[in-house]
Parts: structure tokens; sequence; C-alpha cells
């Protein structure tokens, strides 16, 4: 039996809160000998067999914080590793010609999505500077590669999970968000399925339609939403359970029977990776998605509806995905998904993108 290759994953996450980390993990693990050191957002532990998790303390400020990472990050490399698989962290490149002889793959999925330009732009200028000292540069799509004028790369991208088996009935809508609610604008969503529900006299002939949104915030929107919810009382129809780790995501897809993939249409996230887009077609759920790049390219017709980032167009789109629920085959669309699982991305795509450079 050969010996595992050492694998070095690095993030600024917790371990088990982002999914791309968590499935690179899980599908890898027998073939990788696998470590992944990131932050500790003192949420509770989640644990893999397999995976050795390092956690570096984000206390003290923002420029403390990033150096003690970094300086773990280097530390840790220098017990030996066969490849490090670095997901974009501010200041890695230090990392990379501190350490010359390591082999190193940088990730980045992502430019500066906030909504203050000035951040942004040193965001992004940060990372086109630091990608001068990586020769292995992996990408999300190629529309980044655009963004960040990259000529030489390799495309990694996102895969979805199967958390659905049934086949679904659309004689009632349910709606269910999953991910995160930062800068998402996700109110817009509810406002659109109030009136949804309102015009189509749902408060009174179809109390089962309903929307799940399933996430968090480290601002004010899960608030907002629940204020909301509270204010026009919709709390038979609206409900906001929180963040939910993936395996406690089961229930809530068998329930829903739509997937709702919303962020802004902006240029900072015109090519931001869908992950629950992937996620809502693979487990068999028809989408109702704004109209980015990245969305454009998934979503088939047959599998939904695209929209504008506002409340009225998502009104709309409901309407309209309302009026075509006798089209929609949960299991058609598993089939047309059916290669955009997270399993079949990292076996076919990011276990060989090892081996490409750590052999």
């Amino acid at each position: 039996m050969k010996e595992k290759k050492r694998l070095l994953i690095l993030g600024f996450w917790q371990f088990g809160y982002t999914t791309a980390v968590f499935k690179h993990c899980e599908f890898s693990r027998d073939e990788f000998d696998i470590t992944y050191l990131g932050w500790d957002y003192e949420d509770p532990k989640i644990e893999l067999p397999g995976i050795k998790v390092l956690y570096v303390s984000r206390k003290s400020n923002i420029i403390v914080r990033n150096l003690r990472l970094l300086h773990k990050a280097h530390k840790e490399i220098q017990k030996g590793y066969d490849i490090v698989f670095a997901n974009y962290i501010k200041g890695i490149s230090l990392v990379r010609l501190l350490n010359p002889k390591t082999k190193f793959i940088l990730y980045v999925i992502t430019m500066g999505v906030t909504y203050s330009k000035l951040k942004r732009w040193l965001f992004d200028t940060m990372v086109k500077l630091e990608l001068r000292a990586f020769k292995n540069i992996v990408l999300i799509n190629s529309g980044l590669a655009k963004k960040l004028r990259v000529n030489k790369y390799d495309i990694l991208t996102m895969g979805g999970n199967c958390f659905s088996k049934k086949e679904k009935s659309f004689d009632k809508l349910s709606l269910l968000y999953v991910g995160t609610l930062g800068n998402r604008n996700v109110i817009n969503c509810v406002k659109g399925f109030h009136r949804f529900i309102t015009e189509n006299n749902a408060l009174k002939e179809d109390e089962t339609s309903r929307f799940v949104i399933v996430g968090d915030t480290l601002q004010n929107e899960l608030k907002e939403i629940r204020q909301y919810v509270k204010e026009n009382k919709l709390e038979n129809y609206i409900f906001t359970p929180g963040f939910i780790h993936q395996e406690g995501l089961y229930p809530y897809f068998e329930e829903a029977n739509i997937g709702v993939a919303y962020v802004p249409i902006t240029p900072y996230f015109q090519n931001q990776p869908p992950t629950k887009t992937y996620e809502y077609l693979v487990s068999g759920l028809p989408v109702i998605a704004t109209a980015t790049a990245a969305n454009s390219e998934i979503v088939l017709p047959v599998a939904g509806e695209l929209v504008k980032d506002n409340a009225e167009s998502f009104y709309e789109g409901l309407k309209k995905m309302n009026q075509r629920k006798s089209e929609f085959t949960s299991e058609k669309i598993k089939k047309l998904y059916s290669e955009d699982t997270w399993e079949r991305m990292v076996r076919t795509k990011f276990i060989p993108l090892i081996h490409k450079y750590a052999d």
C-alpha cells in the first residue's frame, strides 16, 4: 500500500463552517493525509474522522490575529508537507516567500464582496499583488480569472450535496434558502414572498405555503427578517431557524420543493460561486435565482427562473414558478445535474489537481 501524501489545507474559517473545505476533506481523506489549519471562532467544534484540525485564536485586533494565523501556518509547513493547498488569506504571499522549497497551490474563489467600494478595491488589489508570489494558481471560474487578469490557472468549481431522496410534489410552494445572510438582501425575498401569498389569497386558502430561511450573519440581517415576520404576523409562513450544519439540512431539503439562490446582482457578486444553487439542483429542487453571470451559466430553463435582485422581481418569479409547477420533475432535475455533486467534483477534479502539483 502506497504511502499517502501529506496535504496541509489553509483557510481563515473554522473547520466545518464552510462547505468547500469540509467536502474537499471528506472525499479525499482516503487519498491524502490531511491537516487543516484555520481560525477558531469559538463555535461548536465539528470533527471529521481522519482529518487533523489545528485551531488558531482570533483574540486581539485584526492585524495581530492575521499575523498569528500566518505565523502558525509558517511553523506548521516547516514540519514537512508534500503540498500546501492555501485558500486565499490576506498576507499568504509572506508564508509562500518564507517557504520557497514547499509546493503550494493558491485557491481563490472570490474578490471583495463588501458594500464599501474602497474596501473592495483594497482587497482586490492585495489579491492581485499576492498572486505574483505563486506559480500554481487555482480559481473558481474563468470570470474571476479575467477580473484578476490571470492567464495561467486551473479551475476548481463548487459542487452540491444531494440532501433529498424523494420525488417532490409541487401542489403547494415550499421555499428554502440556505446560506449566509450577510450582504445578501434576503429581506427582498421575504417581501416578495409576503406579497405572493397575500395576493394569491394564501393567507386564507393556502396555509401550507412556507419559506424557510436557514442561515445567520454577523450583521443585523437575521434580526431585520425576524422583525419583519413578527410585524406582519407571518410566523406561520416564514421560519428562521438560524445556522444549521450540513448534516442537519436533510429534513429541510426533504420538505422543500423550491430552492432560493439569491445574491445581489453587482459586479462583485457576478462570478461569486453559487454553492447552494448546485445543492438545490442536485437535490432535485427547481430554483428561483438572481440572474448573476454564475447562476445564469448553471440554471437551465427547465430547472427554474432567473430574477432581478429586488422584491418585485422575486414576486414575479414566484408567480411564474407557481404557473409552471406542473412542468417540474425532481428526478429529471437530479439527472441533469448528476455530475455536479461534491463527491464527483472532488474525485475528478480536486484529487487529480493535488497530485498534479504534488508529484
